[in-house]
């Protein structure tokens, strides 16, 4: 495996926030999804798979594999999710809500079918399974866009409510951006 890298600008970033915020929340989000990024390595290990990489930035992480059947990407992708909800299990039981909260989050972020979060992974190596290469794009594509848009309403009416919080709009623009960057990527 190549050494691995994370990003330079992804550590200002959370440095930055701290500070303006007064919070080590970023920290521990920073850490929960490199637990979330532990439960695919331990997958792809598990299921006999090689890693060649592993990278952070501002887009998140990402983890490249060789030798990884459809079915095997399949428990690989949604192993991270997996790790991210029994985290928030765990949590619930010490009554730790925001870290909770922080874990379910993101493990059913993830699990949204938008290629290349781990959901829309699972659906590709679906789709892969039972459908030739020049319909699984627009499949993918459509499908993400059908996840997005009710989650843009939402997050319109959680800043008009709100008249601040503008975090899931960015984060739906984020994924829009995924989608239209990875559309060709299949």
């Amino acid at each position: 495996m190549n050494k691995p890298q994370i990003s330079p600008f992804l550590l200002l970033l959370l440095f930055a926030y701290m500070v303006i915020e007064g919070s080590f929340m970023p920290l521990w989000v920073l850490l929960f999804s490199l637990i979330h990024e532990g439960g695919h390595l331990l997958a792809i290990r598990w299921l006999g798979g090689g890693i060649r990489s592993f990278q952070g930035g501002g887009q998140g992480f990402g983890i490249g594999t060789r030798a990884l059947s459809y079915r095997a990407e399949f428990w690989a992708a949604f192993a991270g999710p997996l790790t991210s909800i029994a985290l928030a299990m765990l949590f619930a039981a010490f009554r730790q809500w925001q870290f909770l909260y922080t874990n379910l989050a993101l493990g059913l972020m993830n699990l949204l079918p938008i290629y290349p979060l781990d959901g829309g992974r699972m659906l590709r190596a679906i789709l892969t399974e039972t459908l030739p290469l020049h319909l699984q794009q627009p499949i993918l594509q459509g499908i993400g866009l059908l996840f997005i848009l009710p989650l843009l309403g939402l997050a319109f009416w959680q800043f008009l409510a709100s008249g601040y919080n503008i975090s899931l709009l960015f984060i739906c623009f984020y994924l829009l951006g995924l989608l239209k960057e990875n559309g060709n990527d299949v």
